[in-house]
């Protein structure tokens, strides 16, 4: 039997998180414009109009179906409405991590879905929960590792690195994940992530095949921009950040708001926020010299010459992570964006970007989370003394609280006499010799050095006596927070799913269960970003 329980998100934030200081209303104005919106019914229901008439439907759906093909997976079939005039989207993204990354980017995806089915229902109109992949990021390391519930498992890729991550071979990577799935015990219904990622194949193309085998039934659809095809239309944006300065400009002002409230920017803005790609890697545009160079890579003389390079070859340059998000909403009707708090706090940062090109920001959705607690976990947990909210604490506060609820010597009792009594030799030596004080004090300060010293050694006896107690709550910490960092920024969903199967007749699977936790959780109107707590008993 499967149980939930439903947290607030936005009430575990500190009262001074920008989040939360967004989302409660109380930023300070950010001059003439206004703070991206909150996912309120009313909001969503104003972007369904003001997101336009979807003009570039009929091209980014072609272009997607062409990816589908070009990866070997048949489309979804609700694809083809992408290019219908009325068509919005919800859309969500990150990094092409490996077997489809940590599980808080399953959990994104599925706030995505979840919030897209709703309005459809409620408008009767396709809503498309959309995934990005950020295939021309170029941080190979934030990609190339797999937990495997004791260690880091990482690729080493035979080929280069440092360049965009979605153009990379996936050469040795069907080895590396049979070999981490063989040492779950366990790799049944999961075989597309090995057989999807053989060599040959980009790691765009599998993390496609990986995001489908997560979500076997077409729920999204998974779009790469890193095609001519697309960046073409985007070349009147890209020439305004040459030209203006664009972003760098817009986002200084809102920058300066925020910093007047204490908050530093996520995201350090580039007087360009462009780069350019080439065969040896991704490098940031700089304007040098009198003229433009791609730093590390190709140089131009003037900017005349960036200018026509950018128009006759749009492909050979990407946006940061502070453009990326308008290149998104250019190409996708998006009534919302959904994302962690990080990426919340940055596209805060991009309003007076939006104003400025006169396009409309999506409503910002922060993503719903999760704490997994298959049936071993969870029975492990009922016999502590922890609790839901406890789970998110560090290791050494639950150490510490199960040592003294096993009653170790307190020698607060001891140190308050001795310190009585110093204070009273004190006041007697000094009248004697008021040199002595410093002898009095020295004498104190011996005395709580050896009752420190006792105390360490009694929580030490308390350790060993309870040290089954400790083991279980250290295992139990090391499922719920590896490595010290909570489980959901670590632990991929596909290995919460094969220890979740593990139970005897378990009514329901993960996915079922969290989707049928976020339908309760999430009244009409209401996204409001909460955390499931899962547990199997």
């Amino acid at each position: 039997m499967s149980s939930y329980q439903i947290l607030d998100a936005i009430a575990a934030l500190p009262e001074s998180h920008i989040v939360r200081t967004w989302w409660e209303g109380r930023l300070v104005s950010p001059g003439n414009g206004s703070w991206p919106q909150r996912p309120d019914q009313a909001v969503l229901d104003a972007m369904r109009s003001g997101v336009g008439g979807n003009p570039r439907g009929a091209l980014v759906e072609s272009c997607i179906r062409q990816q589908y093909q070009t990866s070997g997976i048949e489309p979804p079939q609700r694809l083809s409405l992408l290019a219908t005039p009325d068509c919005r989207t919800v859309t969500t993204g990150h990094q092409l991590c490996l077997a489809g990354g940590p599980a808080f980017t399953y959990y994104k995806i599925r706030t995505a879905i979840a919030l897209a089915a709703r309005l459809e229902k409620r408008w009767g109109t396709p809503v498309l929960p959309v995934f990005w992949m950020a295939s021309e990021d170029h941080d190979f390391d934030e990609v190339s590792g797999l937990w495997s519930g004791e260690e880091w498992v990482r690729w080493n890729p035979s080929g280069p690195v440092g360049g965009p991550v979605g153009r990379m071979s996936t050469d040795g990577v069907a080895s590396l994940l049979k070999g981490w799935l063989d040492g779950m015990g366990s790799s049944e219904g999961w075989d597309s992530l090995i057989r999807e990622s053989g060599n040959g194949a980009t790691l765009a193309q599998a993390m496609r095949h990986w995001i489908h085998a997560l979500f076997p039934n077409g729920d999204v659809v998974v779009i790469d921009g890193d095609v001519p095809e697309l960046k073409s239309p985007f070349v009147s944006v890209m020439r305004k950040e040459v030209e203006e300065a664009l972003v760098h400009r817009a986002v200084s002002e809102v920058d300066q708001t925020l910093s007047s409230m204490g908050f530093s920017p996520q995201v350090h803005v580039r007087e360009c926020n462009l780069f350019h790609m080439d065969d040896l890697g991704r490098h940031r545009l700089a304007a040098e010299n009198g003229g433009w160079s791609a730093l590390g890579g190709k140089k131009w003389a003037s900017k005349t010459d960036l200018l026509a390079a950018l128009e006759s070859d749009p492909h050979s340059f990407s946006p940061n992570a502070l453009l990326r998000p308008v290149y998104q909403n250019f190409l996708l009707p998006d009534v919302a964006m959904v994302g962690g708090m990080a990426e919340i706090a940055y596209w805060i940062q991009l309003t007076g970007v939006y104003e400025r090109l006169g396009m409309t920001q999506p409503a910002l959705v922060p993503r719903d989370g999760a704490w997994v607690l298959p049936q071993r976990w969870s029975r492990l947990l009922a016999k502590t003394h922890l609790g839901s909210n406890d789970l998110g604490r560090p290791w050494t506060e639950w150490e510490s609280e199960a040592i003294a609820a096993s009653g170790p010597p307190n020698v607060k009792a001891w140190r308050q006499s001795v310190d009585e009594s110093a204070d009273q030799s004190l006041e007697i030596f000094s009248k004697l010799d008021a040199s002595l004080a410093a002898s009095v004090q020295a004498a104190r300060a011996r005395i709580h050095g050896v009752l420190d010293k006792l105390e360490q050694q009694g929580r030490k006896a308390v350790k060993r006596k309870e040290t089954e107690a400790l083991a279980r709550l250290s295992r139990i910490h090391g499922w719920v927070q590896p490595m010290g960092v909570n489980q959901e920024r670590i632990t991929s969903f596909i290995q919460l799913s094969v220890e979740w199967d593990r139970a005897e007749n378990a009514p329901l699977t993960l996915s079922e269960s969290l989707s049928r936790s976020m339908l309760e959780g999430h009244g009409e109107g209401d996204w409001r970003p909460l955390v499931h707590l899962l547990r199997q008993d």
